[in-house]
């Protein structure tokens, strides 16, 4: 009587090597693929940014109004820049572009090329406590004043966003900056 070989049962090294190979490679591209998604928030978040200041450089030609630029963020967590209107020689807090919110990761940093030199001006309302005053000023002219860059950074993300005032195009202009 001829008896055949006695089968064992469970996986071959081959069989149990292939699923972790497999596993391996989901695992890698779903870790690349939740990476693409960060910086494709950052992206967004720093695209809305530019779309917020040149609404304000267009806002400012269209009403023949100055508009200012308030960094916020000691006051107002939430909102870190909040659009200023320069009306009967006064500075005021708009409603209209409503105020830009920075993701909790973000950081900003201005770099003002020329100061106002606001000590030289002898003005009255300039020396008031709750007086608002304006880091840059986008004038309807088509210019922003004192000359400055405007970085943007997120925590976890190495790109920097830097925005600078194009006077060809008169509007703001972003470029992405590696470490």
């Amino acid at each position: 009587m001829h008896r055949s070989p006695r089968r064992q049962a469970g996986f071959t090294l081959i069989e149990i090597s292939v699923v972790v190979i497999i596993l391996a490679t989901i695992s890698a591209m779903s870790l690349f693929a939740i990476n693409q998604a960060f910086d494709r928030r950052y992206q967004t978040q720093a695209e809305t940014l530019l779309v917020w200041l040149n609404q304000l450089s267009e806002q400012a030609a269209l009403e023949g109004v100055a508009y200012g630029i308030m960094d916020n963020r000691e006051q107002e967590p939430g909102e870190a820049l909040q659009p200023l209107a320069y009306f009967r020689q006064h500075w005021f807090v708009t409603s209209y572009p409503e105020p830009f919110s920075l993701d909790n990761e973000a950081r900003i940093e201005w770099t003002l090329f020329r100061t106002l030199g606001l000590d030289d001006i002898d003005d009255p309302l300039l020396n008031e406590q709750d007086a608002l005053i304006p880091l840059v000023a986008m004038l309807p002219d088509g210019y922003i004043e004192p000359a400055a860059e405007l970085r943007l950074s997120f925590a976890s993300s190495p790109l920097t966003y830097i925005y600078r005032w194009d006077e060809q195009t008169a509007s703001m202009v972003m470029l992405k900056s590696a470490p």
